[in-house]
Order: C-alpha cells, then sequence, then structure tokens
C-alpha cells in the first residue's frame, strides 16, 4: 500500500535528518514530537518505500557510490563517506567525528562492551561525546581502553581520559587501565601482566564487542617506541601505518616487534570483536589507509569524501 502524500512528508522529513542531517533518532524524535522508537518505525519505512533513495541518494550520490564502492572493495560492513566542508581540514574531521558518534550511538546502539583507542580522531570522538548532553535514559554498557596510557601533551593519547568523558555522556560503566602503553622491557611487561590490574582489563578485551579506533600514519606522533621495539624492521619492511601500536605494510600484514613491551590488545582479539569502526582524519595518506583495510580487521568506516575517492584511485589504478 502506497502512503498518503501526509505519511510521505514526515517519511521524507525523518528520512533528511537522519541520513543527511546526521541527527540523533533522539534528536529528531525531540524535533518531531515523537517517541524514538517511532522515528525507528518511520526510518525503516522510508527504506521499505523508497524514499531514501529517492530523496536522500539525489544530494549524496557521489559520497554513496565511494562508500559502496570501498565496501565491495575490502568486504566492510559499512562505509561512511561524508563531504569535505569547508576550507579547514578541521571541517571535514568534524564531520568525520559527528557521522561515527551517529553510527556508534544509533546503528550500534546493541553494543555492551565497547572498546576506545587513542590518537587524535578517537581523541575528537571522545570530546565531541562528552560535550554533548547526558544521555536521559543511561545506555547499558562499559567501556574501556584498548591500549595503556602514553606520556604524550596530546590529550589524545590519554587513554583513561577519552573512556571517562564517553561514559560521563552516555550513561555506560567505565574501566580504566592505570598502566602505561610503553614498558621499558619485556621482563617488566610480563610482571605487570600478572597483576590483577592487567587480568581486569585484559576480561575486558576478551568481551569486547565494537572498537572505535583510529588509523594513522606511520611517523604519525608521538613516536611508540619503534626503535627499541622494531629495530630497522618498519624501514626494512616497508611499514606505512599503524592502528593503536600495531604496525602493517601496504598488504595489510603486521610486522613483528623483536621486543614486545606494547601493552595492548592483540591482534587476535581485535579481530574477533564485530565491529571495528575506524575514523579517518583528512591528512591520512591513502597507502596508511589501503595498509589498514587490506589488514581485514576494519568492519566500519568513517572517511571524508576527498580521502575516500583517493583512497579507490589508489586502490584500482587504471
Amino acid at each position: 500500500m502506497v502512503p498518503d502524500e501526509k505519511k510521505l512528508q514526515r517519511l521524507t522529513a525523518a528520512a533528511k535528518m537522519y541520513y543527511r542531517d546526521n541527527m540523533l533518532q533522539s534528536e529528531i524524535a525531540n524535533v518531531m514530537g515523537i517517541s524514538r522508537p517511532m522515528v525507528s518505525r518511520l526510518l525503516a519505512e522510508a527504506r521499505e518505500f523508497g524514499v531514501v533513495t529517492i530523496t536522500i541518494n539525489e544530494a549524496g550520490s557521489a559520497q554513496q557510490i565511494l562508500a559502496e564502492r570501498l565496501a565491495a572493495r575490502f568486504s566492510l560492513k559499512r562505509a561512511c563517506v561524508v563531504p569535505s566542508r569547508g576550507s579547514s581540514p578541521a571541517d571535514g574531521n568534524g564531520e568525520v567525528v559527528r557521522r561515527a558518534f551517529t553510527l556508534w550511538h544509533d546503528e550500534l546502539e546493541d553494543t555492551v562492551f565497547t572498546g576506545v583507542g587513542c590518537g587524535y580522531m578517537v581523541g575528537l570522538f571522545s570530546e565531541y561525546t562528552g560535550s554533548r548532553p547526558s544521555e536521559p535514559d543511561p545506555r547499558q554498557g562499559e567501556v574501556f581502553p584498548l591500549i595503556g596510557g602514553i606520556k604524550a601533551s596530546f590529550r589524545s593519547y590519554h587513554t583513561n581520559e577519552l573512556v571517562r568523558l564517553i561514559a560521563a555522556q552516555s550513561g555506560m560503566k567505565a574501566s580504566y587501565l592505570y598502566m602505561p602503553a610503553l614498558f621499558d622491557s619485556e621482563d617488566e611487561k610480563g610482571m605487570y601482566e600478572q597483576t590483577e590490574a592487567y587480568r581486569e582489563i585484559e576480561s575486558r578485551w576478551n568481551s569486547l564487542e565494537t572498537a572505535v579506533i583510529g588509523i594513522s600514519n606511520l611517523h604519525a606522533s608521538p613516536d611508540l617506541a619503534t626503535a627499541a621495539r622494531f629495530g630497522r624492521a618498519l624501514t626494512e619492511e616497508r611499514a606505512v601505518g599503524r592502528i593503536l601500536a600495531h604496525y602493517y605494510d601496504m598488504g595489510g600484514r603486521f610486522i613483528e616487534p623483536r621486543n614486545d613491551i606494547a601493552v595492548q590488545i592483540s591482534l587476535p582479539r581485535l579481530r574477533a570483536a564485530k565491529n571495528v569502526v575506524a575514523l579517518c582524519a583528512d591528512y591520512l595518506t591513502p597507502e596508511s589507509l589501503l595498509g589498514a583495510l587490506r589488514t581485514g580487521i576494519i568492519t566500519h568506516l568513517v572517511l571524508s569524501d576527498t580521502l575516500a575517492d583517493q583512497a579507490v584511485q589508489a586502490a584500482d589504478p587504471r
């Protein structure tokens, strides 16, 4: 049955606010004066009757095509491509963060255990989350770091603080990791791995459902003790980037450290997570992005249309 004109207008309004304006379902509910479950129902009906295809894709067709190509090429569950707005990279990065928040908050709302990485984009994500009004109905679940704290002046590498910001807004329980990301030796790290604090965070990692991480260029600051951990291996094996403190090459192969002194979730455990959401900054190189995608770890990707186009061209050169 085809809906009447008034119903079509409601479906279109809800779809525009959600897909085009990146509004949360709770925000749409306030604007339209309806309940959040009703918003979910309207969005489902909008897809059923083709309203989203007719209205939303008309304005965002270029981004949609790029997203579909990336998702198909790298077997992603979802790729979200946002427009590069304004003349400043910060504008595009802000769009990425807002879209990533909507993805995590609305589309992955059933997640109970969320792990958080570190770095510039994850820092922006946490700050954006923390700046929003507290949830009227606290979200059930737990949020925790995926890597220890890093001694840097950048707040985005203080992992416990990033977790605190997300927990304060969402109402989720925060679990902290009071350990550095890098120890001086494998023996020292081994001693800490025998502590109750480490066993507790390891149990959280074993329960991980959704990871929110960034992708970093090879020479991104701060340096994560690369000389002590890898010697010349990163150069000899042509590393192009890192996820957390795991470095990889252009083909998506992770490079084994010679000295394993980093406290972070293991690659097998990260790979086993149901959702791994990667946020990409405007300054990320196509090589770093492609290498990360080829690892097979990432399931959800959020990036600007400029970077998406560069990645598509680099992945399938003519």
